[in-house]
């Protein structure tokens, strides 16, 4: 299944493109086959079309490669702003992607995919192949949306559920196994000495930071990936996932710092809370990346969960709040008050997070080996002063 923004965008292309010829075929052939096979000297479904002259579409005989390249791009749009985040918050609220098997998950996805789409794209294929030339009604209209459904859903349902999302898995996994198993032949092994672990404020421009310096040593960086990484392990949903880390979590959902310690949970404690897994899962990977060193990890109170590891050094960038507020602007085309709004909010969540898992004060200076103005600094002059220190080591 897809990892992140660019696998599901790749997902969305081929599901759309097969799919559109699937419907294409079905409307010309089984839906309206024995109207144009019926036409004067037509031989059979391809040649009525060329006899009638196209396609009847938007009030024009369009020929069929034009009608695919329409709806490709009506059925695209709606699929990546409409169908799949929809279909996932669906899927969500019937069934607990934690405790519910993937293949199962999958399915109501796929079922809510189908009742979202099909209703969609049969409404805007009423508006395209509206008989125009006999003058329009609105209870004509919505007369062929709901005689495009009754005809379309069956059609989608079985066809998606049976073969389109079966075959669209199977390409898709030849396609991004085989390129991350490359990846993973082609890199070349590195052997470096240090762990270095990120807390940053809201829009200091600290995952950046982080990013350069990780891509200045050469070291693995180690930021969204534990999302993917974390689904992965516990059989959740990326989105999921993503979904739980920006929700604040509830009084039971993490028990006191004090409470929790390797162990304490099991694995296998259904009653633990969704939030409690994910942040043992995302301890574990942590701990993994660690025994390899050469990482260089943002947030998840990485810095305490590492605390005691040989070779680590914990660094904290923060900036003035008006800078920050300045660059939230920039970055989200905002206003001041709902940057302001923002950069506390997000600044207070990671607070609670931190203060709760760890018994220690998010952002005091004493929790780290390294405390950074950026907005004084400036990201490059900060890399150097974390080089230097690592070399001081």
């Amino acid at each position: 299944m897809p990892q992140n923004q660019f696998q599901r965008m790749m997902f969305a292309l081929i599901t759309v493109v097969i799919t559109v010829h699937g419907y294409v075929f079905y409307s010309l052939y089984v839906v309206n086959g024995s109207y144009f096979s019926s036409l004067e000297g037509a031989t059979g479904v391809i040649s009525g079309i060329n006899i009638q002259g196209g396609v009847y579409a938007f009030g024009h005989y369009l020929p069929i490669w034009a009608v695919i390249l329409i709806e490709f791009c009506l059925a695209y749009t709606l699929e990546n702003l409409l169908g799949s985040p929809c279909s996932f918050r669906l899927a969500c609220k019937v069934f607990n992607p934690a405790e519910t098997h993937h293949m199962m998950f999958e399915t109501a996805i796929i079922c809510a995919t189908v009742g979202i789409m099909c209703p969609a794209m049969s409404f805007l294929a009423a508006w395209m192949y509206y008989p125009y030339y006999a003058g329009f009604s609105i209870v004509t209209l919505f007369a062929n949306w709901l005689r495009l459904v009754c005809f379309n859903f069956p059609f989608a349902y079985f066809s998606q559920l049976f073969f389109i999302q079966p075959l669209v898995r199977t390409i898709f996994k030849a396609i991004f196994v085989r390129d991350k198993q490359t990846e993973e032949k082609t890199q070349p092994a590195a052997m470096p000495d240090y762990i270095i672990t990120v807390g940053r404020e809201f829009c200091s421009g600290g995952a950046e930071t982080a990013k350069k310096l990780a891509e200045r040593l050469g070291y693995k960086y180690i930021d969204k990936e534990l999302i993917d990484q974390t689904a992965r392990e516990l059989g959740m949903l990326p989105e999921y996932v993503e979904q739980k880390e920006e929700k604040p979590a509830g009084y039971f959902d993490i028990p006191p710092h004090w409470l929790i310690s390797p162990g304490w949970y099991s694995d296998n404690n259904l009653s633990m809370s969704d939030h409690m897994k994910i942040i043992n899962a995302q301890r574990q990977i942590i701990r993994e990346y660690a025994d390899k060193s050469g990482v260089v990890i943002v947030g998840r109170t990485a810095d305490q969960i590492l605390r005691g590891y040989p070779n680590v050094l914990s660094v904290f960038f923060h900036a003035d709040e008006n800078k920050r507020i300045q660059r939230c602007q920039e970055l989200s085309s905002c206003d001041k008050n709902q940057a302001k709004k923002a950069v506390r909010e997000m600044d207070r969540l990671r607070s609670d997070y931190y203060n709760t898992i760890t018994g220690k004060k998010w952002g005091s200076k004493s929790n780290y080996d390294l405390y950074l103005d950026l907005g004084e600094l400036g990201s490059d002059e900060a890399i150097e002063q974390i080089i230097e220190k690592l070399r001081e080591s």
